[in-house]
């Protein structure tokens, strides 16, 4: 991040006051170890959020409110919410531990005026809201992943968990997001993702003055979607949005069908689809676009560390090792949204039609398990294995099309995509997906994108990718096969202007658009952020 960010956050917070950030998950895990100095260790939190906003410290004073994801962040929440008052303040009992809290949040965040607070919440209230209402429903719902007639089941138990779990976790965070602002009767909050729909409105209840953003780094479906649920669980989650100033969506597609879910269940609520904006208990409350990305900066110097740089040379080894293929690259989880059961049977379909691409390529999938207790992940878990079995029959390992690799090694799959000649980005759908855009900052062999109209990313990345729709086995396999085929001189021009548009919307370019917008609503102005592009589907294969 720049000065741009720390000029932009002085403006927003003027004199005394921190921005407080309030997320499910916090920038910090913490574990028990005897192993480690004062048995304690803690751990930089994986994912986009994190590498979104685990640097805004450097640039302003943040509170960070989070939900304590193990005993061990509830052990240490209470030294968490007093990091930043003197050693001599607590019991001399207590100061080990005290100084080992302070001690680990300066190794893992250094330079950074952070404070932490973790919400204590017993496991009977935060699993029916992590479990059940979070994950799965929410997540299945917003990425399409339901068979209407099975599913949602909206039901006694989900309700009760609506009623003893989400609500209260929402209610819980407001109510720590208040108490870290303190006296500050218009503070600045920046709320995250699908787990904290209605906390806004608590918020909103105890400070009515605060300057509210909520992001939803998933997709938003169309009102089609939410229409099978009942009015008052779909209203209570728009109107908890709506407590917002800003509700910030990750593409303007996602923020067409916010506009439209809005104005099809909360009738009352004036829809300004032009103007982006909804007028609500006489506030208006804007609705924007602002697509995630990547810190190139920081991708670069790890893409070229001892880890990747070694897991570089094995794969190259192993490459040459099976007649130096060409490679084909996926990396994500294996759940359904991501689509790998399609994009391996559409590989298998590839290979049917080009037997000769059996020798000259290999599918490697750098694939993380997750959610292994979900039946439906585990069932599809099971599709996709069985698929990549028929594919590679009896070969031997180095001979098979396709080789699986271990997805929680995140150097693995940067190194994989340094060595991509194709990079399979299908997802049934995403918010954003930034592993396209790992691939296109990092790829050494001008490596083609073929990517999921779906997926958020496509909004940016659309003209000079390969364009796929998701359910499109034979597209899909077309579009490999093209890629293949492509000319050296059109990959390269591709790619520049991939790497030009990726590193100009960047991540701090995905931040300053929000501080710009609050800094506008704060002064009662107009925010300037607006649609980014129109959305376009091209067809370039008629299906006659």
């Amino acid at each position: 991040m720049s000065g741009q960010t720390t000029a932009l956050l002085e403006q927003l917070l003027g004199r005394g006051r921190r921005l407080i950030v309030a997320s499910n998950r916090g920038p910090l895990t913490f574990s028990f170890d005897p192993e480690a100095p004062d048995g304690l260790r803690c751990q930089r939190g994986a994912g986009g959020l994190v590498t979104a906003l685990g640097e805004l410290g450097r640039h302003a004073p943040i509170t960070w409110v989070a939900v304590a994801a193990n005993p061990a962040d509830r052990f240490v929440a209470v030294e968490l919410a007093r990091t930043h008052l003197p050693l001599r303040s607590r019991p001399a009992r207590l100061r080990p531990l005290a100084r080992a809290v302070r001690n680990l949040l300066a190794e893992a965040m250094p330079d950074q005026d952070v404070q932490l607070r973790y919400v204590d919440v017993p496991d009977e209230i935060y699993l029916p809201h992590y479990e059940v209402v979070s994950n799965p429903f929410l997540w299945f719902l917003q990425h399409q992943m339901y068979a209407l007639p099975y599913g949602p089941m909206v039901d006694g138990a989900l309700l009760d968990a609506w009623r003893t779990g989400y609500r209260p976790v929402n209610v819980a965070v407001a109510e720590a997001v208040v108490e870290a602002a303190g006296r500050d009767r218009s503070p600045v909050v920046l709320l995250q993702d699908y787990h904290l729909y209605l906390a806004a409105a608590r918020i909103r209840e105890l400070r009515p003055e605060a300057t509210i953003l909520h992001f939803t780094h998933v997709p938003w479906p169309p009102d089609s979607v939410w229409q099978v649920l009942p009015l008052g669980l779909l209203r209570a989650i728009c109107e908890g949005l709506l407590a917002c100033d800003i509700v910030g969506l990750q593409t303007d597609r996602y923020a067409s069908h916010f506009l439209d879910t809005v104005a099809s269940f909360v009738r009352e609520a004036r829809v300004d689809r032009d103007g982006r904006s909804i007028r609500w208990r006489n506030r208006r409350v804007r609705v924007r676009s602002y697509p995630i990305s990547i810190d190139p900066v920081g991708l670069a110097r790890f893409a070229r560390s001892a880890a990747v740089e070694e897991r570089v040379a094995r794969l190259a080894e192993r490459l040459e090792r099976a007649g130096s293929p060409r490679l084909i690259v996926r990396a994500d989880r294996i759940e359904p949204s991501k689509n790998a059961l399609r994009g391996f049977l559409a590989y298998e379909e590839l290979l049917e039609r080009r037997p000769d691409l059996r020798e000259t390529t290999r599918f490697l999938a750098v694939q993380a398990p997750t959610r292994t207790a979900i039946p439906e992940y585990a069932a599809y878990a099971a599709a996709v294995r069985e698929v990549v079995a028929r594919v590679n029959g009896l070969a031997d390992p180095e001979e098979a099309p396709i080789w699986i690799s271990d997805g929680t090694d995140y150097a693995m799959a940067i190194a994989a995509l340094r060595l991509a000649d194709v990079v399979v980005v299908n997802p049934v759908v995403d918010g954003m997906n930034l592993v396209a855009k790992e691939a296109i900052l990092v790829g050494e062999r001008d490596p083609v994108i073929v990517l999921s109209e779906t997926a958020g990313a496509a909004e940016q990345l659309a003209d000079d990718c390969l364009l796929v729709a998701p359910a499109d086995v034979t597209g899909t396999a077309t579009a490999i096969e093209r890629a293949l085929a492509m000319p050296r001189d059109e990959r390269r021009a591709r790619l520049r202007r991939l790497r030009a548009s990726v590193r100009e919307e960047d991540i701090r370019w995905w931040l300053t658009r929000q501080l710009r917008d609050l800094i506008a609503v704060r002064r009662g102005q107009q925010p300037p952020s607006r649609r980014l592009r129109d959305e376009v589907r091209r067809a370039e294969v008629v299906v006659e």
